[in-house]
């Protein structure tokens, strides 16, 4: 049986793998026995050695290990003087040198592979053929999987990180990513805490594992961008939460700092008083709260991080959007000639996470500070989800947050709610697409590419 198995799959005796239909067989000889093939065809062994010699290259490839920065140093980045200009994405290669960092294969499986019927003895047997003949493919058959860093190139095709250090961020599987951790972070453990929580289902990426390599930790989360049919044709935005981005115990030291005064006097020469000129030194809470002014935080509870445009520009300088008026202004550039449909069904779901909010057993026990909400919207789809956790710790003595009270040293009130209050009315009091005079000014896609085509 196990002959009339191993010919079956072989093809032998079948004209679809007769050398005239584009494929290769094993003949039979003159007296009826099958003869195995000396060598394979020219194509397919030009193809095997080129991916063993690509192999044998990335073997010898020593690739850098990526320093883990943690969020405050985050924040300092995207505060810094920087071009307006937009930026560009890293190349491929340097991301496949990031990758290298990370714990490669995943341990978590896709899907359970679905479990063979123990009745029947001929499909065991055929199991056990089929079991032999991929032992021996690559010398006879060519049957050969795709290699990891194949796999990883392509997937990299698609690969959009808008915000944060690179690095930090890479695909793990076609659906999932892994991030890295800085010491003590509690986002694994925050995910875990959240994924128990019902009311929070579908607002926060999916998490699936924790992982360690190199002494460095990794969770592996939901690409929340696998859900749109192509994350390259996807206006993003990166909108940091609450009227504070600094925990607590980051400002706890009083001790006065002359860096700090040099960084306040650095971006605003009028900010100091007479009584900090004098001693030219300001404490870590002063430095932090005036960097919360300086932005919509304080004011709004929250502020833009960063975006990218439908056809793909990338921004990241945003210091300079503080008011209602310059986040009106940002948005209506943003969503473009989208604005109607993308702004409809932001607020929907903006109401239904700030109610699946106010329900949450997390976030009534939690301080979630240095969160975001991700907006990701193409041509057909709209998306919004909460994300970073990094710096979600529960809160002491078994009390609880309501997120609106404004925060002072000591109750834990990180705003939370406050900022998506503020993105609600402002998404509620934004124009209708074509209802404002500067709509008739926008250049879209569209416009240049009729444009383009007019001159040709």
């Amino acid at each position: 049986m196990l002959e009339a198995i191993y010919a079956k799959i072989m093809g032998i005796g079948s004209s679809r793998h007769d050398k005239r239909q584009g494929c290769w067989s094993w003949g039979g000889s003159s007296n009826g026995e099958m003869k195995r093939p000396n060598k394979l065809p020219s194509k397919l062994r030009l193809k095997i050695s080129g991916n063993q010699r690509r192999r044998r290259e990335d073997t010898f490839v020593v690739w850098e290990e990526i320093p883990t920065p943690s969020v405050c140093d985050h924040r300092e980045t995207m505060n810094s003087d920087a071009s307006s200009s937009p930026q560009s994405a890293p190349t491929q290669e340097r991301l496949m040198q990031i990758i290298s960092c990370f714990p490669y294969p995943t341990t978590r499986p896709a899907s359970p592979p679905p479990k063979p019927s123990p009745e029947s003895c001929e499909h065991r047997a055929f199991c056990d053929a089929f079991g032999k003949l991929v032992q021996v493919s690559v010398e006879t058959m060519a049957i050969t999987a795709l290699p990891m860093d194949v796999w990883l190139k392509e997937r990299l095709k698609k690969w959009v990180q808008l915000s944060g250090h690179e690095g930090s961020i890479v695909p793990a599987t076609p659906h999932t990513l892994y991030k890295k951790q800085c010491v003590n972070c509690g986002e694994g453990r925050a995910y875990k805490n959240i994924s128990k929580d019902p009311a929070l289902d579908g607002f926060t990426p999916k998490y699936y594992n924790e992982l360690e390599k190199n002494e460095e930790h990794f969770i592996e989360i939901e690409d929340l961008l696998q859900q749109f049919a192509d994350p390259t044709k996807t206006a993003i935005m990166d909108i940091k939460i609450g009227t504070r981005t600094f925990l607590e115990s980051e400002v706890s030291n009083t001790k006065k700092r002359a860096d700090l005064y040099e960084k306040m006097v650095t971006i605003d020469n009028d900010e100091p008083t007479e009584e900090e000129r004098k001693c030219g030194a300001i404490t870590k809470l002063r430095y932090m709260q005036f960097r919360e002014r300086e932005s919509s935080t304080a004011q709004l509870g929250f502020r833009i991080e960063a975006a990218k445009r439908l056809e793909g520009a990338l921004e990241k300088n945003f210091k300079k959007v503080r008011t209602v008026e310059d986040v009106t202004t940002t948005f209506m550039d943003f969503f473009g000639m989208q604005r109607s449909r993308v702004r409809k069904q932001l607020i929907e779901r903006l109401k239904s996470m700030r109610k699946a909010i106010e329900n949450s057993t997390f976030f009534n026990t939690h301080e979630v500070v240095g969160s975001s909400i991700l907006i990701v919207f193409d041509t057909e789809k709209v998306g919004c989800w909460m994300i970073d956790f990094a710096k979600s710790s529960p809160v002491p003595n078994g009390r609880t947050l309501n997120h609106r009270t404004n925060w002072v040293p000591g109750n834990n009130e990180d705003g939370y709610l406050i900022g998506i209050d503020n993105l609600v009315k402002i998404l509620e009091e934004l124009p209708e697409y074509g209802e404002h005079p500067d709509d008739q000014l926008m250049v879209t896609e569209e416009v240049v590419a009729r444009m383009k085509s007019s001159k040709a």
